[in-house]
């Protein structure tokens, strides 16, 4: 799915904690800009992929991984033809709370959240948080997959080990950076309106009424923050919509053509071919791993 705010919910309500893994490219190509509540960590083990993170690409290798704020719009795909394994941490600052007089979430998590702390986002190799985090970062992923009895105070005593240690690296934000936030924040409006009416004939007029900028400031805009033309964004949003109902849906591969914008089924056909390089029954009758 292409820039939107994620809803799904990553662990529980009680517990808001979640590991995923990816493998590029084959369980997917890539996996457009999105952005969430929870904090992220994305460690890649073997090969590499490319991570966006707001306007900023990183080539990121195994053993290396990002840092993502909360509500930072962010991207996986793969980069040339490489392939790349990787671990995705997701939780959510109100799991380390403990009320709204805690000294540690008004003196740490909320600047964090709020982006007035900045924290280091590319932790490559030679960095020294990958030394300190690269274990901590293993701990977690392995006790969520088999999480025992008693595993969830260990996985939020090591969440606080990480943000120790990641707030000895952090940055206070310039003015110019929050002018960025100001403006990513008017470009999010116009994602939104793009994943609610993905299907209508959306124009870049229409886009750049939404975020109040005139149609050649958005387009330049757009064009840095996604690195597509908002023709380019909007067919690969139509298609990644298209590819996950025919994983989860039994409707007619005609009918989620049109479902999805494409009025034309040939048209359709090719463009889904050249991004996923098979056929949409094809892709439909591969299973998910």
């Amino acid at each position: 799915m292409s820039a939107y705010q994620e809803t799904k919910v990553h662990g529980t309500h009680d517990f808001p904690f979640a590991v995923y893994r990816g493998l590029v490219p084959e369980w997917l190509s890539d996996f457009p800009l999105h952005w969430h509540e929870e904090m992220e960590i994305i460690y890649v083990e073997k090969g590499s992929v490319s991570i966006s993170i707001r306007n900023t690409e990183y080539l990121v290798r195994g053993g290396e991984f990002v840092l993502i704020h909360p509500q930072t719009i962010h991207s996986i795909r793969q980069h040339e033809d490489d392939r790349g394994f990787y671990h995705n941490i997701l939780f959510r600052f109100s799991m380390l709370e403990s009320g709204a007089d805690d000294l540690c979430r008004k003196k740490y998590l909320e600047p964090i959240y709020n982006r007035q702390l900045l924290m280091p986002e590319y932790i490559d190799i030679s960095h020294p948080l990958n030394e300190k985090l690269t274990p901590l970062i293993r701990i977690l992923w392995s006790h969520q997959r088999d999480r025992q009895f008693r595993d969830e105070m260990l996985i939020k005593a090591k969440l606080f080990e990480v943000l120790y240690h990641i707030l000895e690296y952090c940055e206070e934000a310039d003015k110019e950076r929050a002018y960025e936030d100001i403006v990513f924040d008017k470009l999010k409006l116009s994602l939104n309106y793009l994943e609610e009416n993905f299907a209508e004939n959306i124009t870049a007029d229409t886009m750049a009424a939404v975020s109040n900028y005139s149609v050649s400031h958005f387009s330049k805009l757009f064009k840095q923050m996604t690195g597509e033309s908002l023709t380019q964004y909007l067919k690969n949003y139509r298609l990644e919509i298209a590819a996950n109902r025919l994983r989860h849906e039994p409707t007619k591969v005609s009918e989620i053509a049109l479902s999805c914008g494409f009025s034309n089924l040939s048209y359709f056909s090719r463009a889904f071919y050249q991004k996923f390089h098979m056929t949409p029954s094809e892709y439909r009758k591969t299973p998910e791993l």
